[in-house]
């Protein structure tokens, strides 16, 4: 198993002179909160007295900006950016940017970082800046070019960014067409069943951390006192849409009558959150709900009638959340105050909370 290391903010103009992991994360929410907040989104970023931001409400704009407007501050042409698609921005041009954004909370300078940091030489920050791009010009070719590009990366977040993204704006995209999942079968099983069952997010039916055999679902298999994990994971397509995950709640709730299951635990990754959710909507019962990075929608809560207890596990400045637009902070109505326990630990990484090395440095086991 591969050693966990956790990644370490580093504020926004520092960040930008750093080439570690670290700081192209760093640079990352950074990018993806001015965009948010130059969109109108800027309720959707987070708060930390660690990762300071510029003055986000004064950054909105009604609209659009063009892409020469988005250029003002960097002295390149966009014609001359389109004809070498690997130009790179020096650090030197960047990072002043960065500075300018947090003295002045200028969403025309803050436009112009973004468009330099779509040519960094992190993948990471690409694909957050065209995020955010989209966010202050809209949707051009050269975007849509570095999202798809993305889709297949080897860096599991950027990947996860660009698929978020693509998916958001391009929920049909042949790229995804390979990523679909196929839905879990109903056998039926006879015996009573009081199990943890484990699922996962977007675009992640493939994955094999959540299975029977993953890392995870290992990890979940070795605590004690023993959770006793259902033989079968619950399986749903993982495309990035709300008829998707209507479609999958309404499996999972079936499925766990055809299994059996009676109140069972339910750890959930992202969009599975969503899932689980929902399916408590449609009379699904459970016992704890373990949401791991769910991105908070309030169209999306559950039935805390059905539910007795969720552990909410996350990370701070969650990138693939700030790339779907989701909220950060769970906080449940006041009818269900108390049903709800955050740990929020760790910062940027959306699947570190199925690391188990995420778990065992946080000491999560203690609080299930």
């Amino acid at each position: 198993m591969a050693t966990y290391r956790e990644p370490e903010p580093i504020p926004g103009p520092e960040a930008f002179h750093e080439r570690t992991r670290s700081g192209a994360l760093s640079q990352s929410a950074f990018l993806l909160a001015t965009g948010a907040a130059i969109g109108g989104y800027a309720d959707t970023v987070p708060h930390s007295e660690q990762f300071p931001l510029p003055d986000l409400a004064a950054m909105r704009r009604t609209r659009r900006m063009t892409r020469r407007q988005a250029l003002t501050h960097l002295d390149v042409a966009a014609a001359d950016l389109d004809e070498h698609p690997e130009m790179r921005i020096a650090t030197a041009d960047v990072a002043p940017l960065a500075t300018a954004v947090v003295d002045r909370s200028d969403a025309a300078t803050a436009a112009s970082l973004i468009e330099a940091s779509m040519r960094s030489p992190h993948e990471v920050v690409r694909m957050s800046a065209a995020v955010a791009a989209l966010d202050t010009t809209g949707e051009r070719e050269d975007i849509l070019a570095t999202l798809e590009a993305g889709v297949a990366s080897r860096d599991p977040l950027a990947r996860d960014i660009a698929r978020t993204a693509l998916g958001r704006i391009r929920p049909d995209h042949p790229r995804f067409e390979t990523l679909k999942g196929r839905p879990v079968e109903l056998t039926g099983q006879r015996r009573p069943s009081h199990t943890a069952v484990v699922t996962h997010g977007t675009f992640a039916a493939r994955s094999t951390w959540w299975r029977p055999g993953g890392t995870f679902f290992g990890y979940l298999g070795g605590l004690a006192p023993p959770l006793h994990l259902h033989g079968t994971s619950f399986q749903w397509t993982g495309i990035y849409s709300d008829a998707a995950r209507q479609a999958a709640a309404d499996l999972l709730a079936t499925w766990l009558v055809d299994q059996n299951l009676a109140v069972p635990d339910l750890f959930a990754h992202s969009h599975g959150g969503t899932v689980a959710n929902l399916a408590t909507m449609r009379g699904a019962e459970l016992d704890r709900l373990v949401l791991l990075s769910w991105p908070v929608h309030g169209a999306w809560f559950p039935d805390f009638n059905r539910v007795r207890r969720i552990v909410d596990v996350r990370v701070r400045f969650d990138l693939v959340i700030m790339a779907d637009r989701g909220g950060q902070s769970f906080d449940p109505p006041s009818g269900a105050v108390g049903k709800v326990e955050s740990y929020v630990r760790g910062w940027f990484e959306h699947a570190d909370t199925h690391d188990p090395g995420y778990w065992d440095k946080h000491g999560l086991p203690a609080v299930l």
